[in-house]
């Protein structure tokens, strides 16, 4: 089935309606992503016709003749329309005949975007001329379109001001943030505009009572760069109940293959431990650009809320740039962050990589590598059988030549 519906509204408009307002019903069904609305009329060198839009509820906008096209999203739209989330049931495009000075054929044509798991790309670590970083909030948003990247987070240190002012752009989701910056370690929040009341932390009770309250006001939060050599974890991971972590920030490193291999240790412990990626990037530099490393999510829309929840799902993958692959693996139904439970058959998971450069393909389970095999140039689909015993399983491309990983999944658990 299509992602996209499209509806065409006509209306013969007579110079006897001028002045009226007129509503051209449609209907909208469940899980739609994106409403687009575009005017067209005959005569428009004496015709004028204003535009506007009505949901369920009620108005949800207007141009006016300022514009003859319009988009609505839950999390962005065109100026004079109000966020939130696009409810099911009969909408209406609202029209007023301003001049109609004869007879005027009015078009309207209803695109409707309907939401499709796939995966997304983005930059979960970035900051801006609202702490320490040297780009304006437009300059970000650019930045990132220009990198081909499909959200970003803004994780401004210890402030929130970043979360009110940013440029709404239809082809970018922009997901709030902060991070919280002490002077023993950082983590991100992602979701809320203003997740905490003050940062300042002097005792790990304080950091706890920081992602106690972010968490109730419904954050997501990740601890970033743990073994950073600058600004590392030093409140002690162990302290802390982690449920997602920035294991790739900036170009690839030795501290991040140590939070690599600290993550795979605690993966082994049977814990259930999100892995994450950022750039961190603050102005421009040689090597840390955006999407350097990206983060994919697999998410059934392009807004901030989906792309949270397909986040703390799990169904994440981390690339080392824009144009690394992802890596979809799952065994039967189950998808990466998610249990599978045997039936005491085989164990298989079906790997998928997309088009791209070779590489050395690693599936690891808490057994260590288990599979070992070059990937040529192209897409790949295969099945591969693992231990019976593993209690999860995730999978790595590597570069050969550099020795740096292209992407790197999260794991499928196993009861």
């Amino acid at each position: 089935m299509s992602r996209v519906h499209k509806v065409t509204l006509s209306k013969r408009i007579e110079h006897s309606q001028q002045g009226e307002y007129i509503t051209l019903p449609f209907s909208v069904p469940d899980d739609i992503e994106e409403i687009k609305v575009e005017l067209s009329f005959s005569h428009a060198d004496e015709n004028i016709i204003d535009l506007g839009l009505e949901d369920p509820n009620g108005f949800k906008g207007w141009s006016g003749g300022a514009r003859k096209d319009i988009f609505v999203r839950e999390d962005r739209a065109t100026p004079g329309y109000t966020l939130g989330e696009l409810p099911a049931g009969e909408w209406g495009v609202i029209l007023n005949a301003y001049r109609v000075p004869g007879a005027c054929e009015v078009n309207v044509l209803v695109t409707l975007m309907m939401s499709e798991k796939r995966w997304l790309k983005g930059d979960l670590h970035l900051h801006s001329n609202h702490s320490d970083g040297a780009f304006t909030l437009a300059e970000v948003v650019e930045n990132a379109r220009h990198a081909d990247l499909d959200f970003v987070a803004l994780t401004d240190h210890n402030t929130f001001s970043q979360n009110y002012q940013y440029p709404l752009v239809e082809d970018l989701a922009v997901i709030p943030g902060v991070e919280l910056t002490t002077n023993r370690g950082h983590c991100n929040f992602y979701g809320v505009h203003k997740p905490f009341a003050d940062f300042r932390c002097a005792t790990k009770e304080d950091v706890q009572e920081k992602l106690d309250e972010g968490m109730a006001n419904g954050a997501v939060i990740s601890i970033n760069h743990p073994h950073c050599s600058f600004c590392s974890w030093e409140w002690g991971l162990e302290h802390f109940d982690v449920k997602i972590v920035e294991i790739w920030n900036g170009p690839w490193s030795k501290q991040n293959q140590a939070a690599l291999t600290w993550w795979d240790l605690q993966l082994q412990q049977r814990k259930k431990i999100v892995a994450i990626g950022g750039s961190d990037t603050h102005r421009l530099h040689e090597t840390i650009k955006y999407g350097t490393p990206t983060t994919w999510l697999y998410s059934d829309m392009h807004a901030p809320r989906k792309l949270l929840e397909a986040l703390t799902a799990g169904e994440v993958c981390i690339a080392g740039r824009p144009t690394s692959p992802w890596i979809q693996m799952q065994t039967g139904e189950t998808l990466m962050g998610g249990t599978f439970k045997r039936n005491h058959e085989r164990t298989l998971i079906k790997i998928d990589i997309p088009e791209s450069t070779g590489g050395l393909l690693k599936i690891i389970t808490d057994q260590g590598d288990v599979f070992k095999s070059h990937k040529p140039a192209g897409t790949l689909s295969r099945t591969i059988e693992i231990p019976d015993s593993s209690l999860y399983v995730r999978a790595e491309l590597w570069d050969a030549e550099t020795d740096t990983p292209i992407v790197i999944s999260n794991p499928i658990y196993f009861s």
